[in-house]
């Protein structure tokens, strides 16, 4: 019987233990994603070009770029992705801003993913109104938090189900951006 029982604790021992990680600077205590990346026969003009058109077709704000610079190889933008955040039979939408800057040489290039925004979405009964949005708050606050966060009145979010959503939704957007380098 003892067997049994720890074998099924060895067996669920690995999911437990699969949190997802955000990586945190260790100065600003700020989540943040950087890496270099190499491309073999990737010159600087065709990783921009990528770049641009990476942040044109998968980016949700028209008005991203900042930073538009061809000559030193730098593009920086602001943008969001929308996540749908499911607590039991409820689901919340929000909008997870980030900001990308991406730098390129010859045969490399580096991003990072910073400033990371969350803001609620409160959809409308009504057909034809508009959502109201309310204000941003740092990511930081809600998922490195210890206990439950409230975001607006009495609507309290499980930071566990934030969590695995921004942490999903930020890997699809590194994993769309890097496939869209090659």
């Amino acid at each position: 019987m003892l067997v049994k029982i720890l074998s099924l604790f060895f067996l669920l021992m690995p999911f437990h233990a699969s949190a997802q990680v955000f990586p945190v600077d260790a100065l600003s205590g700020k989540i943040y994603y950087a890496e270099e990346v190499l491309v073999k026969d990737g010159p600087q003009f065709d990783l921009y070009n990528r770049a641009k058109a990476w942040f044109s077709s998968s980016v949700q704000n028209k008005k991203a770029l900042q930073v538009d610079d061809l000559a030193n190889g730098l593009i920086i933008g602001a943008s969001y992705r929308v996540l749908l955040v499911r607590e039991g039979h409820q689901a919340q939408k929000f909008r997870l801003w980030f900001t990308v800057k991406i730098e390129m040489e010859d045969d490399h290039y580096w991003y990072s993913i910073t400033d990371f925004q969350l803001q609620e979405i409160q959809s409308t009964k009504e057909a034809g109104t508009k959502e109201l949005k309310a204000a941003k708050v740092p990511l930081e606050e809600l998922v490195l938090a210890k206990n439950e966060v409230a975001l607006k009145g009495e609507k309290v979010i499980f930071h566990k189900s934030l969590e695995s959503s921004a942490y999903d939704s930020i890997v699809a957007l590194i994993k769309d951006f890097k496939k869209s380098m090659l």
